[in-house]
């Protein structure tokens, strides 16, 4: 409805027991990085990365592209 294209870059942690946290965004406009957050949120847990098979934090990157059709 507000006619907003962009991108925002988002970075979290995937941590040890698979939940995400930290989430932060930088992008061109707030409501974008509304919507990032909320999708971020509703991901399920995921399995967490091992280190000599052990769980451990993992740092993720996701760029999302918001472009009007």
């Amino acid at each position: 409805d507000a006619n907003i294209e962009g991108r925002v870059s988002t970075m979290f942690m995937i941590t040890s027991e698979g939940t995400i946290e930290n989430i932060r965004m930088r992008g061109s406009d707030k409501l974008l990085e509304d919507e990032v957050e909320r999708i971020i949120k509703r991901l399920p847990n995921m399995t967490p990365g091992k280190n000599d098979g052990k769980p451990v934090n993992v740092p993720f990157s996701i760029p999302v592209t918001f472009k009007l059709k």
